[in-house]
């Protein structure tokens, strides 16, 4: 959405607010809530989404649980683990868990999940997660071994994300494998009643569900109803119409309007998501100033972040990035501050450069509010050291073949810190090599690979560090700001979050006051 068009909208909000939001559905136990993307199945390996970071981890279980306060890892469908050597674990099995069909969950579960996922045939967009894996062995009706190819420090993070174990009994049955998110069966604190793409999806407690943990507490709300309305407007409309209880990842001048009122509530959860800028040093795209490590500064120093992070955050904006990665993430350590911001030594750094009276660039975003109202920022800001900075606004897929083109001059996105309390994701997705390299540095590119396969935590770090620092002080890539979800809810409703995926909370962070 557009800056006019969120202009618009927030005008015609103060008509609206004269008509307060209907209570809560809490006599009926039951949350509603819009959902922004087309509805095609609960299940992230084939329709890895936001909106599916939200719902699958409530409907599935991982091997192991991941407490965000603590940082800790947890028993969930594991009872309990140990490391055999630097390429094995073994995991003791729960016994007391059942499918949501009633059907009993143990090994063979396990082993069929893996063996899916990582057979040559399966075909998913994000199968390399699960490339590293070797082999899994049955050692018992209860016990699985899992062994690695190499030394994998970020094992159990993988385990603990995104990587949901499907029954066997059914899973194995489908000749098509993604017909199973329409009708799926977990083991997870919900169960699925309704998977369709114009009624939405309804969500209903398992209150067979005991193992959760700490990693994931059980919520106090019956039902959960998710309806398919991808227009901010509609689903705001509908809100105020008492049809809906809550509206996530709404820009946070709606939000601040519609908390105006004495029932409505807004709630701003930050968690590893942020908003970077990355600046084409290799040349893929033909633009040559970009190469000098100058201009490159230049670039960074003439971006105020305090003033994205006040547009996306506001006045509390929780946790702000320093880096590329966090520094609870395992493997990450960083010591390079940031570029100050600071026009007059840019503007300087430019003539330098023999860019005195500047040049052209086009900053490449996305069509969410949060970054095209930071991609405006930048290329405000860019003007006034004399910088001609247009924007093209992208949905996904034509982000992607452009990037695969290696036609993004500079970019303004959205990454989650690769999703894990781990540097892996970062580093094999920005500092590898490959279609989205960008800056073409083969040592960085060194530093990133032998972190992958270091079990030592020190060591790790050590090479973390080298990493990001360069990162920062070579004029790569750099954080500009948290990306939080902006939720608003009725009165009735509370959102502890945030949790480490793009959508920021999980859905047992939802719950009655």
């Amino acid at each position: 959405m557009q800056r006019w068009q969120r202009t618009a909208l927030t005008a015609g909000l103060a008509t609206a607010l004269a008509t307060a939001p209907a209570m809560a559905q809490k006599s009926k136990d039951t949350i509603r809530m819009g959902l922004g993307s087309p509805i095609k199945g609960i299940s992230y390996y084939f329709d890895p989404t936001p909106d599916t970071t939200f719902e699958s981890p409530a409907v599935y279980d991982g091997l192991v649980g991941y407490d965000e306060d603590m940082h800790t890892y947890d028993p969930l469908l594991a009872k309990s683990w140990k490391r055999v050597s630097p390429t094995a674990i073994e995991f003791s099995l729960r016994d007391d868990v059942k499918w949501h069909d009633g059907e009993r969950f143990d090994a063979d579960d396990v082993v069929y999940t893996f063996n899916w996922l990582t057979h040559p045939k399966t075909k998913l967009r994000f199968k390399r997660n699960w490339a590293w894996i070797a082999k899994v062995e049955k050692l018992g009706s209860h016990k699985v071994r899992i062994t690695a190819k190499r030394p994998t420090p970020f094992d159990l993070a993988r385990y603990a994300y995104f990587t949901a174990i499907v029954p066997e009994h059914l899973h194995g049955k489908l000749k098509d494998k993604s017909k199973f998110g329409r009708n799926p069966v977990g083991t997870g604190m919900f169960r699925v009643t309704q998977v369709d793409q114009n009624k939405g999806i309804v969500m209903v407690r398992n209150d067979a569900y005991k193992h959760g943990g700490k990693a994931k507490p059980v919520t106090n709300f019956k039902r959960l109803v998710l309806l398919p309305i991808p227009e901010m407007g509609t689903q705001i409309a509908q809100f105020l119409a008492g049809k809906l209880d809550v509206v996530g990842r709404i820009a946070l001048d709606q939000a601040q309007n519609l908390a105006k009122r004495p029932n409505v509530k807004m709630t701003v959860s930050q968690g590893m998501v942020y908003i970077y800028m990355a600046i084409d040093a290799k040349g893929r795209s033909g633009i040559k100033p970009l190469q000098d490590i100058r201009v490159r500064k230049a670039l960074l120093m003439a971006v105020d972040r305090g003033a994205i992070r006040k547009l996306v955050a506001g006045e509390r904006p929780g946790r702000i990035p320093r880096a590329m990665c966090w520094k609870f993430q395992v493997g990450c350590d960083f010591d390079v501050p940031l570029p100050k911001f600071d026009p007059a030594a840019a503007k300087k750094l430019l003539a330098q450069a023999g860019h005195a009276k500047g040049f052209d660039v086009e900053l490449t975003t996305f069509t969410s509010p949060a970054l095209s109202s930071a991609a405006e920022v930048v290329s405000g800001q860019l003007a006034r050291i004399g910088i001609r900075a247009t924007i093209a606004r992208m949905v996904m897929g034509a982000y992607r073949r452009k990037q695969r083109a290696g036609k993004i001059q500079i970019m303004i996105g959205g990454w989650p810190a690769g999703g894990l309390p781990d540097v892996t994701g970062t580093l094999s997705f920005l500092y590898m090599g490959g279609p989205r390299d960008y800056h073409g540095d083969t040592e960085v590119h060194k530093w990133a690979r032998m972190s992958k396969g270091i079990m030592d935590p020190a060591k790790r770090r050590a090479l973390g560090k080298k990493v990001f620092n360069a990162s920062s002080e070579r004029a790569y890539i750099i954080p500009l700001a948290g990306r939080p979800g902006v939720f608003v809810h009725t009165q009735d409703v509370v959102i502890k979050g945030p949790a480490f995926h793009s959508f920021n909370i999980d859905i047992w962070d939802l719950r009655w006051k």
